[in-house]
């Protein structure tokens, strides 16, 4: 029994860590603008800057 109830948990389990991490980075890209750390009207390009 514990052969077959051991792989169906653990993908239960990492199923649930994954949802998790995905709602988390899904609403910090979604969230308000001064909650978010994009802005699609104005996008910064300072890549390499030094400022």
């Amino acid at each position: 029994m514990n052969n077959f109830l051991a792989p169906i948990v653990s993908v239960l389990a990492g199923g649930a860590l994954a949802s998790a991490g995905l709602v988390g980075l899904i609403s910090s890209q979604t969230s308000a603008p001064e909650q978010s750390p994009a802005n699609a009207e104005a996008p910064a390009w300072d890549y390499g800057a030094t400022e």
